[in-house]
């Protein structure tokens, strides 16, 4: 069952890397329903310079961790090393082990972890839990 559309997520502005295109049209939809303006990097490349670019930018990215072209661990570090962009949430949305994954995503200094697939009963809650300062590392 798919989440109504709600306001209650319209201030959240939301960068989304991810290169599967079945990942890419959940996530998509899901933010669509939730009132989240979002934007979408298939490759990895050019996330902060596109993040800028976004008015207002993003607070909340979520990253896949394996890119054609690069990791969501590469990107998450450029996130903080970025001024206008170190203060972010940054979640990893992944299929990969989460037993091997979740460990090596706190150290790298993500704010949680959603596994794939996204489920779309219980992704609003998770979102919900990552705003409100809960750490979320869940493996779906």
């Amino acid at each position: 069952m798919l989440p109504s559309r709600t306001n209650e997520f319209a201030n959240l502005h939301a960068m989304v890397v991810e290169d599967d295109a079945g990942g890419m049209a959940i996530i998509g939809v899901m933010m669509r329903l939730l009132g989240i303006k979002a934007f979408i990097n298939t490759t990895g490349e050019g996330v902060i310079e596109m993040a800028h670019a976004m008015k207002p930018q993003p607070n909340i990215f979520f990253l896949d961790i394996n890119l054609p072209k690069t990791t969501g661990y590469e990107i998450l570090k450029k996130i903080r090393a970025d001024e206008k962009l170190k203060d972010a949430l940054v979640i990893a949305v992944t299929a990969q082990d989460a037993d091997t994954e979740i460990p090596k995503c706190k150290e790298a200094g993500f704010n949680g972890f959603i596994g794939k697939p996204i489920s779309r009963s219980r992704f609003p809650r998770q979102l919900r839990r990552i705003l409100s300062g809960e750490e979320v590392w869940e493996t779906y």
